[in-house]
């Protein structure tokens, strides 16, 4: 397995973990390229002059066996998009990201090239360095995973993270759609996974059926929390997550609306303005 702390290279991928202001528990996020030949550099994540000088560096000591064709993003967070005007303007390259994170990106950063689901990103003359474009929102609604069908290794963002869980975040995050996604991407059977944040996967598919287990049975807490009469949002995030210390409360909230949506969706639960009861 690729450890978090150090630059691993194989076979035409290469992770690289870079400090980034990301929420606890990471505190990096993986800058990765893929292709043997025309290498795309994704989330490149830094922010720091520090992290930003040593990405620089790996990147023009490579430039020597390999052609930088361009910037890609996962999705809009700023711990996935730091380095990308930078690394563009020093390689004169593209940056690309699906319309929606274009859109969600207007007034910071440019995209150049829009990517949809069914796109190629092409590393070389092989049949297994072909990098497809999974259209993946839930997380993020202009989210993509890319795909090598050969090999079956994924570049996943913030679908999955080695450690810790994914913020579903409302409005433009959304809970059926999570998983609904992570349930596609574990039938595609899977054998690596590159996450945004973490050591490298080796189990995927045992790890997708996980974070669907893990978010269904927060559900059943959040439905088995709400009441008869309507209350507030914090009010019910306290009863679903007993265990959390209380400064990270409002983290939990944002995943709590999420499910709180999702069960109003299914016609299990009702809201009043911010307030929400049991159906």
């Amino acid at each position: 397995m690729l450890s978090r702390a150090n630059v691993h290279e194989d076979d035409g991928l290469r992770v690289i973990p870079l400090r980034s202001p990301t929420l606890p528990p990471a505190q990096h996020t993986n800058m990765c390229w893929v292709g043997r030949d025309k290498c795309w550099i994704v989330d490149p994540a830094a922010h720091t002059s520090e992290e930003r000088a040593r990405a620089l560096a790996l990147i023009d000591a490579a430039a020597d066996e390999r052609t930088f064709e361009g910037v890609l993003l996962t999705h809009h967070h700023r711990d996935h998009v730091g380095s990308a005007a930078l690394l563009s303007e020093h390689l004169q390259v593209p940056v690309a990201a699906h319309r929606i994170t274009a859109d969600l990106l207007k007034g910071q950063l440019a995209v150049d090239r829009l990517l949809e689901e069914g796109d190629v990103i092409v590393g070389g003359p092989e049949e297994d360095d072909r990098w497809h474009v999974l259209h993946t929102p839930g997380h993020a609604s202009g989210h993509i995973v890319l795909w090598e069908p050969v090999r079956r290794w994924m570049i996943g963002g913030d679908m999955m993270a080695a450690t810790g869980t994914i913020v579903i975040e409302p409005p433009d995050g959304h809970m059926s759609t999570y998983l609904a996604q992570l349930d596609r991407l574990a039938g595609l059977r899977p054998d690596r996974f590159v996450p945004a944040h973490g050591a490298v996967i080796e189990d995927p598919v045992e790890r997708l059926a996980f974070y669907q287990s893990h978010r269904l049975k927060r559900e059943a807490r959040v439905r088995g929390s709400l009441r008869s009469e309507l209350e507030p949002l914090r009010a019910i995030t306290e009863r679903s997550y007993p265990e959390l210390d209380r400064a990270l409360l409002p983290l939990a909230d944002r995943s709590c609306l999420a499910h709180l949506i999702r069960l109003e969706e299914l016609g299990e639960a009702t809201r009043d303005g911010e307030r929400w009861s049991a159906r």
